[in-house]
C-alpha cells in the first residue's frame, strides 16, 4: 500500500481481541482498539491532525507559530506533522512529567517552556496556566501565533466521530461499552457518539481515571476534570479509579500476556474495563463485547515504570521514598483549618512553604511564607532531610490536597508538619471575611 503523505497513514487502526484466558471473564469479548498503530505512536496522532489540517495550509503561507498546552503525545505528533511542512512550533506546558516524551519533543525541534506549578489542563483564573500565557501570546500577536487549543477544541470529538468511532463500530457492528482514560474527553465523548449512531444504541461509556493526587500519563482525576472545556459528565454511565501502580503492573500483562507494547496510559483503561466488567460479568444472560484504547506505545515511559515498579529493572523501591509512602488517612488529620490559620502560625512561628506556582505566589501569599513549586517539594523532600525538625512547617496549596499527603510523609520521617486545609483558597476567603 502506497501514501503520498505520512498524515494519510493516520487511522484504520486494528482491533485485537484479548484472549479470554488472559482476562478471565466469562460472557464478554473484550477487544483492544489498537491507537498505538498510528504512525506517531499514539491515539492523539488523529486530534493533531484532525485539529489543524484544514489551516495547515494557510499557517504555513502566513509562517505563522503553532502553540499548544501539551508535553506529550499531542505534542509529538504537532511536531512531526508541523515539521513536514516547515512550521514552528511552541509548547507552553506545565513541568513535564515524562522525561522521556519531552526529550524525544526536543529531539524532533520543539521548543518547549515549562511552567512550574501550572495546571495539567486549564484553569482561566491563573496566570500562570499554561492557557492562559498561550491565549495572551495569541492575542498579543495573532498573525503570528496560531493556538489548536485540544482541552477546547470541537475538532477534537468530531475526529473521534470521524474516524475512531466508525471504524470500531464497521469492525465489530454492536458494542455494549466502551472504556477509555479521560484525559480531554475528546477520544471518548466523540467515538462514542458514533457507534452509538451506527446502532450501539445501548452502548454504555465508561470513564477511566486517575485515582486522587496520583498521576497517570494523559488521564486526570476526576478533581481535575472540570478544567477539561470538553468533558461532560453525563455522557458516561459510570467512572472506575485507578492509580499508577496499578496502571502499570496493568501494562506489564498487556506487554507479557500479549505481546502489546503499550504504555502505563494503556494499562490504566485496561484494568479499568476489568475492574467494571468484573462485577457485571456474572450477571450476563447473554454475551456482551466491550472495547478499551491502547492509546500509546510504551518506550518512552521506562523512567516513570521504573519510579514505580523498581523490580522490574532488578532494582529495590528505596525504603523511606514519597513514591512507597502509603497515605489513607483523611486530610484533616495533617491539616490546619484555614479560619484557624493565623492564631496557629502566631503561636508556632512555623516554616511556611507555598507550593504553588511562581506567578500564583506572587499574586497572593501568607506574609512570611517561601515559595517552593511542588515540581522542586517532591525531590528534596524524597533525597534528604532539608528541613529542621525542631521547627513547624505549615505547607500551602490551591486547595489543600496536595499538601495533606506531603504533610503526612514528612510526619512519618520525624517533622511537625501540617497542610492548610482548604489551601490557599479557603485562607484568601477568611481574609476577607476578616476585612468586611
Amino acid at each position: 500500500m502506497i501514501y503520498d503523505r505520512i498524515t494519510d497513514m493516520i487511522g484504520n487502526t486494528p482491533l485485537l481481541k484479548i484472549p479470554a484466558e488472559v482476562h478471565g471473564l466469562k460472557n464478554i469479548d473484550l477487544y483492544a482498539k489498537m491507537e498505538m498503530m498510528n504512525p506517531f505512536g499514539s491515539v492523539k496522532d488523529r486530534v493533531a491532525w484532525g485539529m489543524i489540517r484544514d489551516d495547515i495550509a494557510d499557517i504555513q503561507a502566513k509562517g505563522q507559530t503553532i502553540y499548544e498546552n501539551s508535553s506529550g503525545n499531542t505534542a509529538k505528533a504537532l511536531q512531526l506533522i508541523a515539521s513536514t511542512y516547515g512550521v514552528e512550533t511552541k509548547l507552553i506546558t506545565y513541568l513535564a512529567k515524562v522525561d522521556g516524551v519531552k526529550d524525544i519533543i526536543r529531539m524532533l525541534g520543539a521548543e518547549i517552556e515549562e511552567v512550574l506549578g501550572g495546571s495539567e489542563c486549564f484553569d482561566p483564573n491563573d496566570p500562570n496556566d499554561p492557557q492562559f500565557l498561550i491565549e495572551k501570546a495569541v492575542k498579543d500577536d495573532p498573525e503570528k501565533a496560531y493556538f489548536p487549543s485540544q482541552f477546547t477544541n470541537p475538532k477534537n470529538p468530531d475526529i473521534h466521530y470521524q474516524t475512531t468511532g466508525k471504524e470500531i463500530a464497521d469492525d465489530l457492528g454492536r458494542v455494549d461499552y466502551f472504556f477509555g482514560g479521560l484525559g480531554t474527553s475528546g477520544s471518548t465523548l466523540g467515538a462514542a457518539r458514533r457507534i452509538r449512531d451506527e446502532g450501539s444504541t445501548g452502548l454504555k461509556t465508561i470513564g477511566i481515571c486517575a485515582s486522587k493526587n496520583d498521576f497517570i500519563p494523559g488521564i486526570r482525576s476526576m478533581d481535575q476534570m472540570w478544567e477539561s472545556g470538553l468533558f461532560t459528565k453525563e455522557h458516561y454511565a459510570d467512572f472506575v479509579y485507578v492509580d499508577s501502580g496499578e496502571a502499570v503492573d496493568a501494562m506489564m500483562d498487556l506487554v507479557k500476556k500479549c505481546a502489546i507494547m503499550c504504555g502505563p496510559t494503556s494499562g490504566a483503561s485496561y484494568l479499568g474495563a476489568l475492574k467494571y466488567l468484573r462485577t457485571i460479568d456474572d450477571s450476563l444472560t447473554e454475551r456482551k463485547s466491550a472495547v478499551f484504547i491502547v492509546c500509546d506505545r510504551g518506550e518512552w515511559y521506562t523512567d516513570y515504570v521504573r519510579q514505580r515498579r523498581p523490580h522490574l529493572f532488578n532494582q529495590k523501591q528505596k525504603p523511606g521514598s514519597l513514591q512507597a509512602f502509603e497515605y489513607t488517612v483523611s486530610n484533616d488529620q495533617f491539616a490546619v483549618p484555614a479560619a484557624q490559620a493565623n492564631t496557629w502560625i502566631a503561636e508556632h512561628n512555623p516554616l511556611i512553604i507555598d507550593v504553588r506556582g511562581n506567578l500564583a505566589f506572587k499574586m497572593m501569599s501568607i506574609p512570611g511564607s517561601i515559595n517552593i513549586p511542588w515540581e522542586l517539594l517532591e525531590p528534596m523532600i524524597d533525597a534528604a532531610d532539608p528541613f529542621a525538625k525542631d521547627r513547624p512547617i505549615l505547607l500551602a496549596c490551591p486547595v489543600g490536597e496536595k499538601t495533606a499527603r506531603y504533610a503526612a510523609y514528612l510526619q512519618s520521617r520525624g517533622y511537625q508538619a501540617f497542610g492548610l486545609g482548604g489551601g490557599m483558597l479557603a485562607w484568601r476567603n477568611e481574609q476577607q471575611k476578616r476585612a468586611a
